[in-house]
């Protein structure tokens, strides 16, 4: 059985490249398209996408220092994101880019940790949009920033709210699996306590000793004891009490061998 946390590391590593391989081909049609406007810097933006894109999977394939990559990989797509917002592209249609970032942002690094990425990543947004003067950026109106961030708290909820459910139900899972293993090593080592009989067993027809896998003869009772969880306890039969006491009437059998009178009579 795979423990979560490398479960968990191919889960995101797939995701990952399945992620950087659409933007890829995405990024590749949009430079297309910035070809024919002759949008030349569109083209640049788009190239520096894609290089990084590419230098995720590459990583992501040759190291298993996944968790770095995927910081990397993160910090330097929200670079290119505040730099895209600064410059206006796409005559501020990047707005709609950056609201697939929460998503990947609770996917790759969990609640907490995704929760300060959103909140470094947006609040840089907030401030290039709302000081253009400062910073001599793209100026937006009010009615985008205001619909831009309305829509981005909305993706913001829903996605931490999957990612809660995600791992909520994953702690469940793992909480389950633990009991099965739990219960397995249990299992196994009841099974490595029991021993069991099998087979034909050589008996001698007079003294009815019975001869082990090493050609030693045993009494039955030592044979099967020491090959079974079962233990004897000595008694008379009734053909043998009539031959042993025949001055004696053999006793009807009680539970308790120790209260049985047998035994002190004989």
């Amino acid at each position: 059985m795979q423990n979560t946390p490398e479960v968990d590391k191919k889960r995101k590593s797939l995701f990952f490249i399945i992620c950087n391989a659409i933007i890829i081909g995405a990024f590749i049609i949009l430079s297309i398209f910035n070809y024919m406007e002759e949008n030349f810097f569109e083209i640049k933006t788009n190239m520096a996408v894609i290089v990084v894109m590419i230098a995720g999977i590459i990583a992501t394939k040759a190291s298993d220092a996944h968790m770095i990559i995927f910081r990397a990989s993160h910090l330097l797509v929200s670079l290119l994101f505040f730099y895209c917002v600064y410059e206006g592209s796409g005559n501020g249609t990047v707005l709609y880019w950056a609201t697939i970032m929460p998503i990947l942002f609770f996917f790759f690094f969990g609640k907490r940790e995704g929760l300060v990425w959103v909140s470094i990543f947006f609040m840089g947004i907030l401030i290039i949009m709302l000081t253009p003067s400062i910073f001599n950026s793209h100026p937006y109106d009010s009615i985008t920033i205001s619909r831009f961030f309305i829509y981005l708290l909305i993706v913001l909820i829903i996605s931490y709210g999957i990612e809660s459910s995600r791992y909520a139900f994953s702690r469940l899972l793992d909480e389950k699996n633990q009991i099965l293993v739990r219960e397995k090593e249990n299992l196994e080592r009841a099974l490595k306590e029991i021993k069991t009989l099998s087979g034909l067993i050589p008996i001698c027809c007079s003294c009815k000793k019975v001869r082990d896998d090493e050609g030693f003869w045993q009494q039955v009772e030592t044979y099967v004891r020491d090959r079974s969880r079962a233990d004897f306890t000595h008694s008379i039969c009734p053909d043998c009490f009539e031959k042993l006491y025949p001055d004696y009437k053999y006793p009807a059998p009680l539970e308790d061998s120790k209260e049985n009178p047998l035994s002190e009579t004989i």
